[in-house]
């Protein structure tokens, strides 16, 4: 039997110009088709900051060359190279799995003659912005109009029907906040964490999918009543849990006898390790959220928490990527996995406790 290529083989074998960087942003390896892309041998590409040979005109390319919690896929567009023009290219950047530390970025030359992305003009690149900013705006306005309404309507309710006009005003609250996170998706920014009860948040967002789908849904829970406090955002966890109970919700529609569970348990195993140096910070609470739904496509799970990867004909495929800047903001994880005999789908959660007395 003739003995399979070595990792190096490939790697050296693979048609696009791929490079990898590790956390500082530099370079650490690169293949010889990114030897000749680039116009430079591995000698002086290695070490070199990756900005310095590669750059990009929309400005989400160029964060996310320096994020290393970037995941991104963009196809067909323009590229520099030491400030050169080099044309069109599909370009990839992903985070190994093995090790989050380091990252691979992919580039694929497009060839000459096909569409042409628009280069932003220097007098039109400062009042450029950027979609989310408009899509804030947008929303803003509206949501604003809605929690007036629902002031108003506060006002001439009975009381019995007012907590329904105090959950539209703090859904609106929270979805504003939301959009603020959004403007800056591809940013780490800290959170405001405080000691929260996290039954009361998972009852609270429980009660909003419930509300939203009409009432005719049941989410079962299988809650542990001596977990501490957890030390999380509200508002961000909040958004967390909506996702993922919104996608088990829409992944059971179709299923004759859907299940959906949330799970809360403490574990003594799981830590997150601090890149730099060997602090581990402890996240042994953990919330599993599962359901009987058709899952994830294998060929999709190494992405799913990608931007614009989604297992959705209508998704747009930000829901995954902001529950992982989310909780990633809050110290916390999240990872996906088939259940038991694999006929179940679920989402672990792993958060840090809040500190006692």
């Amino acid at each position: 039997m003739t003995d399979l290529p070595s990792a190096e083989q490939i790697f050296a074998g693979l048609p696009d110009a791929l490079l990898i960087i590790d956390e500082h942003h530099q370079i650490a390896k690169v293949n010889p088709v990114a030897e000749s892309f680039l116009g430079q041998s591995a000698r002086h590409l290695i070490g070199a900051h990756v900005s310095d040979h590669i750059q990009f005109h929309d400005d989400r390319l160029v964060k996310a060359l320096v994020d290393k919690d970037a995941n991104m896929a963009a196809r067909r567009i323009p590229i520099s190279l030491k400030g050169r023009d080099a044309g069109l290219v599909n370009f990839d950047i992903h985070t190994v799995p093995a090790d989050q530390r380091w990252r691979i970025v992919s580039i694929a030359p497009l060839p000459a003659g096909g569409p042409i992305a628009e280069k932003p003009s220097s007098e039109q690149e400062p009042f450029s912005v950027r979609a989310p900013d408009i899509l804030g705006h947008e929303i803003k306005n509206p949501l604003a109009a809605i929690k007036g309404a629902a002031q108003l309507l506060d006002r001439s309710l009975a009381e019995d029907q007012r907590p329904l006009t105090h959950m539209i005003k703090g859904e609106v609250e929270r979805i504003a906040k939301l959009l603020d996170r959004m403007q800056s998706l591809s940013t780490k920014q800290p959170a405001n964490v405080e000691a929260v009860n996290i039954h009361s948040l998972i009852d609270r967002a429980r009660q909003s999918i419930v509300t939203a789908y009409g009432g005719d849904i049941e989410i079962k829970d299988r809650f542990d009543p001596s977990l501490p406090e957890v030390l999380v955002d509200p508002d961000a966890m909040m958004q967390v849990l909506t996702n993922l109970l919104s996608n088990a919700v829409d992944a059971t529609k179709d299923i004759e006898t859907s299940s959906i569970e949330v799970t809360t348990r403490y574990s003594f195993g799981a830590s997150l390790s601090v890149h730099g140096s060997e602090q581990m910070f402890r996240l042994p609470v953990e919330i599993i959220i599962k359901d009987n739904g058709p899952g994830v496509p294998k060929e999709l799970e190494q992405e799913i928490f990608s931007p614009f990867v989604s297992t959705k004909r209508e998704g747009q495929g930000l829901g995954l990527a902001l529950v992982r800047k989310l909780m990633s903001d809050m110290n916390g994880r999240v990872r996906y996995e088939r259940a038991g005999d694999a006929k179940d789908t679920q989402f672990i959660l792993f958060l840090p406790v809040a500190k006692q007395g």
